[in-house]
């Protein structure tokens, strides 16, 4: 309840929750279901949710590293183990230990054709033979390491490292059979009368016959593939990661193993630049090489490392690490088909049937179809502003699907957020939860003996709709004005048909709904006092304003309603001198008719000065004195003439122009002459005087 009352309480000055219109945020599609986290749900590739057989945990392993794994013929698995490594089986249910392999981990495993099973190590790089009774050493090297096991062309192939070479198991021993142009050779995959290697440092993919000669099937962005599979129908998948990088090859292998041949192909290393998902570096990727030779991205993973890949009989099982997840291919696109509780899957065996994984190291079997049923788990819908829930529903509705919702202030779900609600009918009903900025929704499918399919979930909101805000008022100086374009006039103004709204005459540039970026071009028009404001609405309502007037004794006097620009031209003649400023009040009326929410600020006061300044003139021997008053504003300038000639600035006597009281002073001429004298103030307001000098 505590939390309940925060959440409640961070959005109070929200404002009303019944503005703005209603919208919903649906999920109906594939790549909007495939942002979340499925446990016994598929995602199929129309964009619908099904149940799906899940994993259990049948058994854990008392060891660190789980990495290999085979179906024995009898239908027991079997598992190697490392650090230290070890060789366990399990068997109805019941879990032991076989051997303990001297060496520190089994890196692969592979069932031979007549049955027997054989285990590849690192640390010492060998390969072991388990006769169901015995585990005997067939051979090994010095240095380097073991990654991987296949049958090829009737000999057992193993993958080494460093450098990648290819050795055969010999009756006396192994024997190095290809060393390839890459770091590791780190997984095999027979294809017919062609054995495919995916290697490490360059992420290359190639093939080789049986007498040694090597091709390139395909050259990744990645640097290592670390697995390979290949289809009923002739198509090779691999996957690609980010692994070692790549290193110039030595030209010697270890000395424990008989040379045959070698490759002439040499390294170089290489600067990668490796692809992306939605602008970031991409994490992994599954590629699909078709019969023809084109190589084409299935999918890029943003954080998860695709470590093996399974056939299931009609697709392909990818297991992934940082995240324990199984996903789902075809050649159409993939799904997300299983979130497990562990950090990576290590190995898929007989097509699904059993997973091995690490964090924790166990053995996963595949439930009975139509058992547990499953839930899937949306991604965090993130709205820009707090929203109020209304009703949601699940189509189709089908008896027995359930769902439940949670919601909060943060992009990912925290402690802040609010717990998850009861279960509910998905047929349809209320969130029932309080406003909020993110929301998440978990739905429950039942096992059923029928199919069952979740094709869209929808869930309305509204807007709560928040107060305009009025971030600054500017009064521009006295008589300066904006338009759009130069008047006829020149640079000083008037109006030619003004718009009266009151007592008041206004100067503005564009017609109705005019929405200006910017005010136009500066001019001067003597009495008009430009004001103009910054404001915004969080929900990006459109804004229409009120402007008026407000005296120092506290009258208000309007100027403009329903006005949609945001600066106005006042023309102040109309109003008495004084004390003066602007109030503008801003509403989203236009959007929100029912329920509209307003706000308001005002100017720094401002002087509004329509009276000329009195100036005086008098002699006082050889030179004329000019004083110059005003009630209200400094005097802006002051100026002398003699016969009507040109002008001359007059400088104050204090030398600066910044008082209501100014004196002035310039010499006298002898003759007869006309001196004439003009004087300003700060609001263009104009007094002139005159003499005669004798």
């Amino acid at each position: 309840m505590k939390r309940i009352a925060c959440l409640i309480l961070a959005i109070a000055a929200a404002g009303n929750l019944a503005a703005t219109q209603t919208k919903r945020w649906t999920v109906d599609t594939a790549s909007q279901l495939l942002k979340g986290t499925g446990d016994g749900v598929a995602v199929t590739l129309d964009g619908r949710l099904i149940p799906v057989p899940g994993w259990k945990e049948t058994a854990t392993l008392g060891a660190p590293v789980v990495l290999a794994g085979v179906v024995a013929p009898d239908g027991a698995v079997l598992v190697g183990t490392g650090h230290p490594a070890g060789l366990f089986e399990l068997r109805g249910g019941t879990l032991k230990k076989l051997a303990k392999v001297p060496a520190d981990q089994v890196t692969a495993m592979t069932v031979a054709p007549d049955g027997r099973i054989f285990l590849a190590t690192t640390g010492p790089a060998a390969v072991f033979e388990w006769n169901g009774k015995k585990l005997r050493k067939a051979g090994g090297i010095e240095g380097g390491g073991f990654w991987d096991m296949a049958w090829f062309d009737g000999s057992l192939i193993v993958a080494a490292g460093s450098p990648a070479t290819l050795y055969r198991l010999k009756p006396q021993g192994l024997e190095r059979w290809l060393e390839l142009p890459d770091r590791h050779a780190r997984c095999l995959a027979p294809d017919g009368k062609l054995l495919l290697v995916g290697t490490s440092g360059r992420g290359l993919v190639l093939r080789v016959d049986a007498k040694g000669t090597i091709g390139l099937v395909a050259d990744s962005a990645f640097t290592e593939i670390s697995s390979l599979l290949v289809a009923p129908d002739g198509t090779i998948w691999a996957a690609a990661v980010v692994g070692a990088p790549a290193a110039p090859a030595s030209s010697t292998a270890g000395s424990g193993a008989k040379s045959k041949g070698k490759a002439t192909v040499t390294v170089s290393s290489i600067k990668l630049k490796l692809p992306k998902v939605n602008g970031t570096t991409a994490s992994s990727e599954l590629l699909r090489l078709t019969s023809t030779g084109a190589v084409l991205s299935v999918h890029r993973f943003a954080g998860q490392v695709v470590t093996t890949l399974g056939w299931d009989g009609s697709g392909v099982l990818a297991g992934t690490g940082y995240e324990g997840e199984i996903w789902r291919f075809t050649a159409k696109g993939g799904t997300r088909m299983a979130n497990l509780d562990a950090v990576q899957v290590t190995r898929i065996l007989a097509g699904g049937r059993f997973l091995l994984t690490q964090g924790p190291p166990a053995i996963l079997s595949r439930k009975p179809a139509g058992e547990g049923g499953g839930t899937f788990r949306s991604a965090v819908e993130k709205f820009r502003r707090p929203v109020a829930f209304g009703r949601f529903r699940v189509d189709p509705p089908v008896k027995g699907v359930r769902i439940r919702f949670r919601s909060g202030l943060t992009s990912r779900p925290d402690l802040t957020w609010l717990p998850w609600t009861g279960w509910l009918d998905a047929a349809g009903g209320e969130v029932g939860l309080p406003p909020a900025t993110s929301l998440q929704w978990e739905i429950a499918i039942p096992a059923s003996k029928t199919p069952i399919a979740v094709e869209r979930i929808g869930v309305a909101y509204r807007e709560i709709n928040l107060a305009p805000k009025i971030k600054s008022i500017t009064v521009d100086e006295p008589g300066v004005v904006y338009l759009a374009a130069p008047p006829p006039t020149g640079q000083y103004i008037d109006v030619s048909h003004p718009d009266f709204n009151g007592i008041f005459t206004t100067l503005t540039t564009g017609g109705a709904g005019s929405h200006m970026t910017s005010r136009g071009k500066k001019y001067w028009r003597v009495g008009y006092r430009t004001v103009g404001w910054q404001a915004t609405d969080p929900n990006g309502d459109p804004l229409r304003f009120s402007i008026s007037l407000e005296r120092r004794d506290g009258f208000v006097l309007p100027v403009r309603t329903r006005f949609d620009k945001t600066h106005i031209a006042v023309d102040t003649t109309a109003i008495p001198d004084g004390w003066y400023r602007f109030k503008i009040a801003a509403t989203d009326a236009a959007d929100n008719p029912a329920h509209p929410l307003s706000t308001s600020d005002v100017s720094s006061w401002f002087t509004v000065d329509n009276t000329p300044p009195r100036v005086t003139i008098t002699r006082k021997g050889s030179r004329w004195r000019v004083e110059a008053d005003d009630a209200l504003s400094a005097i802006e300038l002051a100026q002398w003439s003699r016969d009507g000639k040109r002008w001359h600035a007059l400088a104050p006597a204090d030398g600066i122009l910044d008082g209501r009281h100014e004196t002035f002073s310039f010499p006298a001429k002898a003759g007869h002459h006309l001196v004439v004298v003009r004087v300003f103030d700060r609001h263009h307001n104009r007094a002139v005087a005159s003499a005669v000098e004798k």
